[in-house]
């Protein structure tokens, strides 16, 4: 998954848009994910992997060379997991953070971020929602004045021992 996150870095590190969309005001996006969840502590050894899709919506302030925002979003996951005889799936998560980046020149951006995030899972008919925090890092740039393509690798680490770490390839678009 790293290499994967890599790869489209450096994709992006090296495109030269035309006219680049600025980190200021409000956008929104989608995009596709790679999950790897994991258990750990008691849940240690059990894991799935599957895609899934994320969208979002934000405000982003610009401040010279660095920007801050808010972004809310919204995922859906494949990831299930056989427990001998019942299926634990993944079903689908939101959650609310900010992020802050730093313009690498006037379209590109690296960025971290951190937030809320809150994900249901489900296995032989119930439903179990699990709070945690969301930490990430990714890369956005420009492809035009209005949209740009971003690549982002964030781990989510909720309360039950479950971890995801998911590796995101996205479109936004900027008003």
């Amino acid at each position: 998954m790293k290499s994967i996150f890599l790869a489209a870095s450096a994709a992006l590190v090296v495109a030269s848009p035309v006219a680049a969309r600025e980190f200021n005001g409000p956008y929104v996006g989608a995009g596709a994910t790679l999950d790897n969840v994991q258990g750990s502590g008691p849940a240690e050894g059990l894991g799935a992997n599957g895609v899934g899709g994320t969208v979002f919506a934000g405000y982003d302030i610009a401040m010279g060379k660095t920007f801050a925002g808010l972004e809310a979003n919204a995922d859906i996951y494949s990831a299930d997991v056989d427990l001998g005889g019942a299926t634990a799936k993944a079903d689908w998560g939101w959650g609310i953070g900010g992020r802050v980046g730093y313009k690498l020149n006037e379209g590109t951006a690296l960025y971290g971020r951190l937030g809320y995030a809150r994900a249901r899972a489900s296995a032989g008919g119930f439903h179990e929602w699990a709070d945690g925090v969301r930490y990430g890092a990714g890369i956005e740039t420009s492809l035009s004045s209005k949209v740009s393509l971003r690549a982002e690798l964030s781990q989510f680490n909720y309360e039950q021992d479950v971890i995801n770490n998911q590796v995101s390839l996205s479109l936004a678009y900027g008003f």
